[in-house]
């Protein structure tokens, strides 16, 4: 369980509406503090408290730092590492680090093929189809996961940054392919395990 926080001093300041990027949860907050930006008497920043795991999120001209994270939880991911990678391509997103967020995205087509069997050292498009042709992709889905490559590939080896829109398109994508992974199959075997009870013998 994370730690909780008293803060000193907070209090009650305009009520606002949003995702907290460290818990996941919505929320209506009105307890934080206000700054005023020094180079203008009418601009204003602040700070709200999340109620639910009492961490802060900063607002500078409606710019939330961090973020909200992209989707929901994913269950069942049996490899701690591909679950670390996947929530830190995630916090990279939370700070508008977007480039590095695909690149993260890009890294676990490595390691989700190496864990479902794949040898290492071969190139991110044998990656990709090794989970096609093992049938870890659905159908008609070959397209959407080898744009995890695509764009992981501009992002590692071209000058360019990529924007908010790419991170959250592949990031988008990334989720869909751990599930379809891990929690599909891991959701069906936890099914498994429930005794189903005849209500006739009840």
């Amino acid at each position: 369980m994370k730690d909780k926080f008293n803060w000193a001093n907070a209090g009650n300041i305009p009520s606002k509406g949003y995702k907290c990027g460290h818990c996941g949860h919505q929320l209506a907050s009105q307890v934080g503090y206000t700054g005023t930006v020094q180079t203008s008497s009418h601009n204003k920043v602040h700070i709200y408290i999340c109620h639910f795991c009492t961490r802060p999120t900063f607002f500078d001209y409606g710019k939330q730092i961090p973020g909200a994270k992209i989707g929901n939880p994913i269950l069942h991911i049996s490899n701690p590492d591909v679950e670390k990678l996947f929530l830190e391509a995630n916090d990279c997103y939370t700070i508008g680090a977007y480039t590095s967020a695909v690149i993260c995205c890009r890294k676990l087509l490595m390691n989700i093929s190496v864990e479902q069997g794949a040898k290492e050292g071969k190139g991110f498009v044998d990656y990709v189809n090794y989970l096609n042709d093992n049938n870890f992709i659905p159908p008609n889905g070959k397209e959407w996961v080898d744009s995890i490559r695509k764009l992981g590939n501009e992002a590692n080896h071209k000058i360019d940054f990529k924007t908010e829109e790419d991170s959250k398109l592949i990031l988008t994508f990334t989720e869909m392919l751990l599930r379809f992974v891990y929690e599909m199959p891991g959701l069906m075997k936890a099914s498994m395990n429930i005794e189903v009870v005849d209500p006739k013998t009840e």
